[in-house]
């Protein structure tokens, strides 16, 4: 009996470690300008057509954005073509984030407020009121997750992509715009995306060595009572 729990418990173990972690790739990128000191990052869920994604904003200890409002968000993913996008949980609530009606798949940030501008396979959603969210806090993360849903199956790897932002004051007027030249991707993201719907599952190499762990384990446990009766 102890043989057969160590044979299960072996095939188990190699069953788990050979199954598939979630692929994501995570897209990293500073703003320093004026003193803002956030960090932003754009986790993508990889290897699917509708794709968990997670874009954060790390205001960090004495940011100059602090007590301004966040007006817009942008991002981008090199060499896809977004069919349509799902927000599930954004700071203030989904209803307060809206996307541009004219195209809100190849939108972005123009003339200082909200998605006015034009920018193939770029999601771009704006707050519903102004001055937008906020006023937003130092020393605090913000998070938007998303599902979008892509024209073909994203690559494992990424490669390059952008995230833009706007605020503003508590005028409605527009204070700070991050606008940088994009950045690359890294294999580090988790997947995770808070999304809905969406399971990781274990591929089926590895269910397949699961079973044959089980089967090996019940034809030994088999064997040895019929031994035992002789």
């Amino acid at each position: 009996m102890r043989r057969t729990l160590i044979a299960v418990g072996f095939f188990a173990a190699v069953a788990l470690g050979v199954a598939s972690p979630a692929k994501a790739a995570l897209l990293t990128i500073n703003d320093f300008t004026g003193g803002a000191n956030t960090v932003w990052t754009l986790d993508v869920q990889t290897g699917c057509s509708s794709c968990a994604i997670t874009l954060t904003a790390n205001v960090g200890a004495g940011s100059s954005l602090s007590g301004t409002f966040i007006d817009a968000v942008q991002f981008a993913i090199a060499g896809t073509d977004p069919t349509a996008i799902t927000v599930n949980s954004a700071p203030g609530g989904t209803a307060l984030w809206t996307q541009p009606s004219f195209d809100n798949l190849d939108a972005s940030l123009s003339g200082g407020n909200q998605c006015n501008g034009g920018a193939a396979n770029n999601v771009c959603f704006q707050t519903d009121t102004l001055p937008g969210f906020g006023p937003i806090a130092s020393s605090t993360t913000y998070t938007w997750t998303f599902t979008e849903t892509f024209a073909s199956t994203l690559p494992s790897t990424l490669t390059t992509g952008n995230i833009r932002a706007s605020f503003n004051n508590a005028d409605g007027q527009n204070v700070h715009t991050f606008s940088p030249d994009g950045g690359t991707f890294t294999n580090t993201g988790t997947g995770s995306g808070g999304s809905t719907g969406i399971t990781l599952v274990p591929e089926p190499t590895s269910l397949l060595l699961f079973g044959t762990g089980l089967s090996m384990a019940a034809y030994r446990a088999r064997r040895k009572k019929q031994n035992d009766k002789k």
